[in-house]
């Protein structure tokens, strides 16, 4: 027996102290999901450059967009800006976006405001516009199962024109570039599998010059034959970019006109992550970013969108054209007047019922103070002993007619309360029955308080 009770014990302390080290591995696992959000203090959330914003631009008023925010609802006061720039920073992991939204977003661009997306995935509708393909990416939610990850991280950024001053952490994937030669997406898909190859110094700086000066040819060709692509709702995009910053002399972080505006992208969402910025001084890099920015900037839209999925709904469509909009918000304002006027005036008003009154009981009251004022006790006792009986039959189904032990016996047993009770009580109706005795006031006052002691104490 003691064995078996030191086995259970310490059993019992095994699951505790599992149940501790699975509570923390759970915190220092959660501790280092990818975020991106503003308000997540985290290695990887963005409070640290959501928070920057307000140093770097102090005359911007800054308006956060929720994850799910659609882009179909910017409205003019978004789009339109006559004291100066607005800047819409979008970042996250992978950005898909449908074609309606894709128009209202170089709209906002084409009136002289500025667009930063950050992101590892990018829409292929706006790859192929702009002739602009991601090569890697997708990789920053993977887990590290050595050092070599953590390390091909490091003196991997450089922004501007200062190329020898290197950027980068030892952390979660910033690997990632783009490319503008001419070629198909399928090819593209194949050409992102070049980049998830190991990188050492010597070999990535030969493929580095080369493909720098594929993609010096490839400029150079777009611009002999056509800077600008014109689409259907006449923005101009120049798909020959500015390179802001690399990646091993790749470029990563391009800069296209989009009207009179801008369109920025960065192929490294994780360079605004708290972890990156608190590390070998990459707050310069944050800087050199955000410098690259125009000066009057006095609105500032920031949408931590993660991953973003293009929208499906149904009700989305007929929410996306204006005059189907207008038709929709009329129906329901005539639908919603409708109901409010008409359900008012044709409403009754609703009389109150009152609840039946339990009359019984007042009639038996009656009944007895008739009984008592007569003085015949001896009625009153029987009465009284005919209607407990009675109700002892119909709640406990017992024979009544013959009251002895065994009556007294079912009858505890059934209403669970103690046997001096019961035996005082059916004691009491067997002499009424009996007629052994002429009650008086105060027998009939027992009698009494002691059926209700019952009726009150049983378990029935």
């Amino acid at each position: 027996m003691k064995s078996l009770v030191l086995t259970s014990l310490l059993f019992i302390l095994i699951i505790a102290v599992t149940g501790c080290f699975n509570n923390e591995a759970t915190r220092e696992l959660r501790k280092w999901q990818v975020t991106l959000s503003k308000e997540d203090k985290q290695p990887y959330g963005t409070y640290l450059a959501y928070q920057s914003l307000k140093y770097y631009f102090p005359d911007a008023k800054i308006e956060p967009l929720s994850k799910s925010f659609r882009f179909t609802n910017m409205g003019d006061n978004m789009k339109y800006n006559d004291a100066g720039h607005s800047l819409l920073i979008l970042q996250g992991l992978s950005f898909h976006i449908g074609d309606y939204e894709w128009e209202q977003i170089k709209q906002f661009m084409d009136n002289g405001n500025e667009v930063i997306l950050f992101s590892s995935l990018l829409d292929d509708k706006i790859e192929a516009e702009l002739n602009c393909y991601k090569v890697s990416g997708g990789e920053e939610n993977y887990f590290f199962y050595s050092d070599t990850a953590e390390l091909d991280n490091r003196n991997l950024l450089t922004i501007g024109n200062d190329t020898k001053r290197r950027y980068g952490y030892t952390g979660r994937s910033l690997r990632g570039f783009y490319s503008f030669r001419e070629e198909s997406l399928e090819k593209k898909k194949k050409d992102k599998l070049y980049a998830s190859a190991e990188v050492d110094t010597a070999t990535s700086s030969e493929r580095s010059s080369s493909s720098a000066d594929r993609n010096t040819s490839s400029t150079e060709s777009n611009s002999t034959t056509t800077d600008n692509n014109s689409n259907s709702s006449g923005t101009t995009i120049n798909i020959v970019p500015d390179t802001l910053g690399h990646m091993y002399n790749n470029p990563d972080f391009v800069r296209f006109q989009v009207g009179e505006g801008h369109l920025t992208l960065h192929a490294a969402p994780l360079v605004l992550s708290n972890y990156f910025l608190l590390q070998n001084g990459n707050l310069d890099y944050l800087t050199a970013m955000w410098q690259t920015l125009p000066k009057n900037i006095n609105r500032i839209y920031w949408c931590d969108y993660y991953k973003r999925t293009v929208e499906v709904s149904s009700f989305g469509i007929l929410w996306r054209y204006p005059a189907t909009r207008y038709a929709l918000i009329l129906g329901i304002s005539l639908l919603l007047i409708y109901i409010l006027f008409e359900g008012k005036r044709k409403q009754r008003v609703i009389p109150v019922i009152q609840p039946l009154k339990n009359e019984s009981v007042s009639f038996v009251e009656t009944i007895g103070r008739l009984y008592y004022n007569k003085g015949n006790h001896n009625n009153l006792a029987e009465k009284m002993s005919m209607q407990f009986l009675d109700w002892v039959r119909s709640h406990y189904f017992l024979n009544t007619n013959v009251i002895d032990e065994n009556f007294m016996r079912q009858l505890t047993i059934k209403s669970g309360l103690p046997e001096a009770t019961v035996m005082e009580l059916v004691g009491m109706i067997a002499e009424i029955k009996r007629n052994e005795i002429n009650p008086n006031d105060a027998y009939l006052y027992e009698l009494y308080r002691t059926i209700q002691l019952f009726y009150k104490n049983n378990r029935s």
